[in-house]
């Protein structure tokens, strides 16, 4: 029965690092490239020229990375 819990136990503690693994890159990186993709597509279809969709592009993601680290990060 010890041998089964201690199992369990190594297996909780596993899933913890595999969560706050993918949680970390998501956030760190996933959230901010999609919206910072999204916004240089809606500068290129609004004909707003391809230098200023990349520089919207570039704003974004700096900013939703700042938004993302301050809001949502997970502190153990």
């Amino acid at each position: 029965m010890t041998d089964d819990s201690t199992q369990r136990a190594h297996d909780a503690e596993e899933h913890k690092k595999s969560y706050n693994a993918i949680m970390g890159a998501a956030t760190a990186v996933g959230v901010p490239f999609s919206m910072a993709l999204a916004m240089f597509f809606t500068g290129l279809v609004t004909r707003s020229g391809v230098f200023m969709a990349i520089l919207m592009a570039v704003v974004v993601y700096v900013f939703a990375h700042i938004v993302v680290k301050m809001f949502f990060s997970h502190h153990e």
